[in-house]
């Protein structure tokens, strides 16, 4: 009876791998490679983002079954300020009406154009709705064409589905919070994801510069994600010690959402994302260094 079973459970197993339907491996934040998606692209539990923003450039190429999506249909003004993150029960909305359930695994992808911000900002919506299986595909649509892997025009048609919000609000500091903390005893890490320039020109007390294109490397016609340790080393570089609470923020939180996703999930750090930024913190007259 025994072997029975185990004939059935074989059999099984090897109808499921036929089908290809084998469950992707994504269960919490990470990078993905080209190979990876390669591999799983037709997998039924699997969405994919073209977060490039460019409803034209999509319309030219895309990832086979990528769905377009532009992160300005994440945000809002609120209180008068641009650029604001919508609240999770929304998002859940709108990844639900393209396509995405709680079932699946999503990843997304952008350009080196935007440094993968795009993507990142793209992860940090679906992670504040509760929906952490999500990856970035590393090297983004650069990547996957340099190695010539297939590209498509068509657009997948899906139905709707629904991601039930589980909002995690434990990713964001607020303005409140940083005016407490930025003036008690021991202040918190602030790092400026913005370009050298931005940040030189003005700065919220404290922060030191940490552009986002520090987090890759150029490899030819493509640039991919810094090794943890490469990190860890520009960290120590600019006295950031990653096992206290860092919070990084850039002109309203996009660019901030990718140096935030490196130092939360490529080296562990204690990371957390200022979303209001410096658009928040220049528009109600907060103090600035130069």
């Amino acid at each position: 009876m025994k072997q029975i079973r185990l004939t059935l459970v074989g059999i099984l197993l090897f109808a499921i791998w036929g089908l290809g339907i084998a469950q992707p491996l994504i269960e919490r934040p990470q990078l993905v490679d080209t190979e990876w998606l390669a591999r799983n692209l037709n997998n039924p539990n699997l969405r994919v983002i073209d977060a490039r923003g460019m409803l034209l450039t999509y319309l030219q190429e895309h990832i086979p079954n990528a769905i377009f999506l532009s992160t300005e249909t994440l945000r809002i003004s609120r209180g008068g300020i641009p650029g604001q993150l919508l609240p999770p029960e929304r998002l859940a909305e709108i990844f639900g009406a393209m396509g995405i359930g709680s079932e699946h695994a999503v990843v997304v992808y952008s350009s080196v154009e935007d440094a993968f911000a795009a993507a990142t900002y793209t992860a940090l919506a679906l992670i504040a709705t509760g929906h952490p299986r999500v990856a970035i595909l590393d090297g983004g649509i650069e990547k996957w064409k340099a190695e010539q892997r297939p590209l498509t025009t068509k657009i997948p048609t899906l139905e709707p589905r629904t991601l039930v919000p589980q909002p995690d609000l434990s990713l964001f500091r607020t303005l409140d919070w940083l005016q407490k903390y930025l003036d008690s005893p021991e202040p918190v890490q602030m790092l400026d994801a913005r370009s050298p320039q931005q940040y030189q020109a003005g700065h919220i007390p404290t922060a030191q510069n940490l552009f986002l294109r520090e987090m890759l490397r150029s490899e030819g016609d493509y640039s991919v994600w810094r090794s943890p340790d490469e990190i860890r080393a520009r960290l120590k570089q600019l006295g950031i010690d990653p096992q206290r609470p860092i919070v990084a923020y850039c002109n309203s939180g996009r660019e901030a959402s990718q140096l935030w996703f490196a130092l939360r999930y490529l080296v562990g750090a204690d990371a957390y994302i200022y979303d209001g930024s410096w658009v928040e913190w220049s528009a109600k007259g907060m103090p600035i260094e130069r």
